[in-house]
Parts: C-alpha cells; sequence; structure tokens
C-alpha cells in the first residue's frame, strides 16, 4: 500500500503502479480513471501523496503515453497537490521531449525542404512517423514524432506546475538544453510561448528602483511576477506612504488592484486599473507594460527602473497573466538621500516618446 489507510485514492495508486510493474495498459488507463475519481474528494496531503506516486511513473512513459499522464499530474496540483514533488522529474522529462521535438523539426527541414512540419495535432501521427520512418532509423522516428505530437501535453503540465512552485521554476531554468530547445521550437510552432515566459519568471530578485521627481530611492525584492502591468502595480502599493517615511504619498492603490496583482483568485479579477510611473530603464528607454521584469537592463548587476510621471493616462485589466501564480514584493532599504542621488546621477533621464 502507498498509504496507511485504504482511501479510495490510495487504491487507485496501487492499481496504478500494479498495472505499470505487470506493463498491463488496459489495467493502467482504469487505474488512471479510478485515480481521478478519487482525487475529487481527497484532501491535498492524499493528492500530494499520489502526486508523489505519479511522478515516479511519470519518469519512465514514453513521451507520447507520458504526456496524457503529464496532464493528470498537472490537474492534481490544480485541485490542491503541492507541486514540488513533481519538480526535478517533469523538468528533466520536459527538457528531454522538448529536446526530440526540436530534433524532429530539423529532422524534417532536412528530409523535406519546402515542407512545413506537421501540425502537432494528433490527427497527423501515423502520417508523420510513416514518412519520417522512411528517412531515419526506425527507433528515432518513434521517438522523435512521439516528442513533437507530445510535447503539448508536457507543456500543459508544465505551465501549471511553473505556476504554483518556485521550486518548479528554478530547477527547469537550470536544466541543461531545455530554454534552448523552447528557443528553436517557437520558431516553428506557436504552442511554447507560455512556457517560455514563465521560465523568465524572477523569483527572489532585487530591484534597484528611482523616483527622479523627489529623489528617494528603494531597494525591493519580488518574486512570481509575470508582466510588467503587474510590477507597476505592486511597485505602487509597496511605494506608497508618508513622505517623512522616504515613501510616495498621494498614489492612492486600489486594494483590490494590489489583491488582483499578488494572489487574488480568478474570481477577483476585473474592472480597470489606472497607472500611476513611466517606468524607465537605467539608459532611459521606455519599460512598457506589455514586456517581462526579466528584460530590464542590470548595468551595475541590478536591474534598474526609474519612476517618472506618465506622459498620458493609462489603464489596463485589473488581471495577472498567469492566475495561478502568486506574486510577492517587498521593501528591503529606503535609500538615504545621497545614495539614491548618486545612482541618479548614473542614469539617463528618461526619453521623451519621439526619442
Amino acid at each position: 500500500m502507498i498509504f496507511e489507510s485504504a482511501t479510495p485514492l490510495a487504491r487507485a495508486c496501487d492499481a496504478l503502479l500494479r498495472a505499470r510493474r505487470e506493463r498491463d495498459l488496459e489495467a493502467f488507463e482504469s487505474a488512471t480513471a479510478q485515480l481521478w475519481e478519487a482525487a475529487q474528494s481527497a484532501s491535498p496531503d492524499e493528492l500530494t501523496s499520489a502526486l508523489v506516486a505519479c511522478s515516479g511513473l511519470l519518469a519512465e512513459l514514453d513521451p507520447g503515453f507520458g504526456g496524457e499522464f503529464a496532464v493528470l499530474c498537472g490537474a492534481l496540483v490544480e485541485r490542491g497537490a503541492d507541486a514540488d514533488p513533481l519538480a526535478m522529474v517533469l523538468c528533466m522529462r520536459l527538457a528531454e521531449v522538448a529536446v526530440h521535438a526540436a530534433e524532429f523539426a530539423q529532422v524534417w527541414a532536412r528530409e523535406f525542404p519546402g515542407v512545413d512540419v506537421p501540425e502537432p495535432e494528433q490527427s497527423e501521427f501515423e502520417a508523420a512517423l510513416e514518412r519520417l520512418d522512411e528517412t531515419i532509423p526506425p527507433d528515432q522516428a518513434v521517438r522523435l514524432t512521439e516528442s513533437w505530437f507530445g510535447l503539448a501535453s508536457w507543456m500543459r503540465c508544465a505551465t501549471t506546475v511553473l505556476q504554483h512552485s518556485p521550486t518548479a521554476r528554478l530547477a527547469c531554468r537550470c536544466t541543461p538544453g531545455l530554454r534552448s530547445a523552447l528557443s528553436a521550437l517557437e520558431q516553428v510552432r506557436e504552442d511554447t510561448g507560455w512556457v517560455s515566459m514563465l521560465l523568465s519568471v524572477l523569483d527572489a530578485e532585487q530591484l534597484l528602483v528611482l523616483h527622479r521627481g523627489t529623489g528617494r530611492g528603494w531597494r525591493v525584492s519580488i518574486s512570481g511576477v509575470g508582466d510588467n502591468f503587474q510590477l507597476h502595480v505592486l511597485l505602487a502599493a509597496v511605494l506608497s506612504g508618508p513622505a517623512e517615511q522616504g515613501m510616495l504619498d498621494g498614489l492612492h492603490v486600489d486594494p483590490a488592484w494590489t489583491a488582483v496583482a499578488l494572489d487574488a483568485p480568478y474570481e477577483a479579477f476585473g474592472g480597470q486599473v489606472k497607472g500611476w510611473f513611466n517606468l524607465v530603464d537605467a539608459y532611459g528607454n521606455w519599460i512598457w507594460n506589455e514586456g517581462v521584469p526579466a528584460d530590464i537592463p542590470a548595468p551595475e548587476g541590478v536591474r534598474i527602473i526609474q519612476l517618472d510621471p506618465p506622459p498620458y493616462e493609462r489603464s489596463w485589466d485589473n488581471a495577472r497573466r498567469f492566475p495561478m501564480m502568486a506574486a510577492s514584493i517587498s521593501l528591503d532599504e529606503v535609500l538615504s538621500p545621497e545614495e539614491a542621488a548618486m545612482w541618479l546621477s548614473r542614469c539617463t533621464e528618461g526619453k521623451t516618446l519621439a526619442g
């Protein structure tokens, strides 16, 4: 038994592992269905224990069938399982499948010049495999084709896990070959963007923030921020306060905006945020809200943001790009006037829109 108490979820996990040991595909599929049914009423601790058992299976399944099973693992996380036990195996397998999918595209372009790679729809699988099988060794053809068509399912799981787990984000960023494979795949298919964006999310990253109008500066740390719309709100929230304490008064940050920018559930999304600043980098270039914090230059080893007056009124949807990813921001230090002035002197003033 996986668990001491023979709960329905425990029995489903036992059946799943037994079916895998016996290589009984029909029993495996039946146990998978039982597991998902039992998961509907299981506690978060039970779900996490089930996910631990599933992660061991995920390490050994082939790219195609494993991708389908990965979707189930991601669904357990969405129901409340701790994502961390899945982090390492998911990163390892996602990188493996992505590298092979990128190789599929390269081989296809080499063997069939001028012919677009097939759409990664299961209806195209047999024809693609048959065609590739005529040009490369059969085992390689199977491995690459399964990876090309199975990648979407692995990325679906990854999109969930990466939103829930900073541990997984760190592990995936450090997994050799993953980011380069996704970068190559972005040239030939459109479904890799969300995972690539999640891999660029900064965690425990310190920023240097300067306000030229008041000559003030701060060090803040962020984690889990999906884009600069979200960063904009969080900066206003954390820097709002009495001027005599070195903060910015008069910002009037709606608590509902801050809540959504942090971790409020999807049901709290709605309405419009009104911006307070024009975000500018150390070189005076605009930091567009549509971008991400990882794109902000770090000329002195730290990413620098200057807060300028907005050149025009800005508003945007009160939402998070990644609804399942909680963000955080902390005020680490209020700079002395002398240190803030030093940093401001080393930065270029914000450019005009025409500049």
